[in-house]
């Protein structure tokens, strides 16, 4: 498989657009508060469309413009889908400005974008593949279950007891919608959770936005390394 790889960007790690060369802006709106991107180039010779923002359900947009960006890479070609995004962290393990690749969710979206199936949406292969990388280049990445809420408060104390209960190790608001509907169109994910902040029972913190954009500004070296070491090996690990 040759692969057209496209790449969703989280809140925070919008800086990876730089990477490209030979960039061409596909389309742009600037209407809802992340504001959306997409951009067609190169990582070396690696065809990409890069998708800089998106649309979440607590923003009020339909089910059609939430899934814009994937409907976008179908329609060009792409293959293999890279997602990610900012998440608060639940695993007492992690610190701010981890790593964690997504292996399997929780999704309290399940009403609005139901599962079709009892389909396996994190392959076994690509996921080993990927921590085979993560070791060679000495990155730091995590792996662990993520949990899809609606938005757009943060979560309480209940919730944060429920969830930890639940063996869940990040919470967000977004992605796992994106990575059943690339699915259904024969679209093969990887999907990132950058840790923004740690989320306890008895935390004093309040997080704000400009934390989620603290946090992945701290972890784009890493970010930016693994995504590119991905990119120049998507053959093999496609394969």
């Amino acid at each position: 498989m040759t692969p057209k790889i496209g790449i969703i960007l989280g809140s925070g790690l919008n800086k990876f657009s730089e990477e490209l060369s030979s960039t061409s802006l596909l389309y742009e709106d600037d209407s809802s508060f992340h504001s959306i991107k997409v951009l067609s180039g190169k990582i070396d010779k690696t065809e990409i469309v890069l998708f800089s923002g998106r649309r979440h359900f607590y923003e009020g947009y339909s089910q059609e413009k939430i899934l814009e960006n994937v409907g976008i890479a179908g329609k060009l070609g792409v293959n293999f889908l890279i997602i990610t995004n900012a998440a608060g962290g639940l695993n007492t393990d992690f610190r701010v400005s981890d790593l964690m690749l997504i292996t399997s969710h929780l999704n309290f979206l399940n009403k609005i974008f139901p599962a079709k199936s009892n389909k396996n949406y994190y392959d076994k292969g690509i996921i080993e593949s990927v921590r085979n990388l993560s070791i060679q280049e000495k990155i730091i990445l995590r792996f662990g279950s993520y949990c899809c809420t609606s938005g757009p408060m943060y979560e309480t104390k209940s919730d944060i007891r429920f969830l930890a209960k639940c063996g869940i190790d990040a919470i967000g608001m977004s992605t796992i919608p994106e990575i059943m509907y690339a699915s259904k169109l024969g679209i093969k994910t990887l999907a990132f959770s950058c840790i923004t902040n740690l989320l306890t029972e008895n935390s004093a913190t309040i997080t704000d936005h400009e934390d989620v954009i603290a946090a992945g500004e701290n972890a784009y070296a890493n970010f930016s390394g693994l995504i590119k070491k991905i990119i120049a090996n998507s053959d093999k690990i496609l394969n």
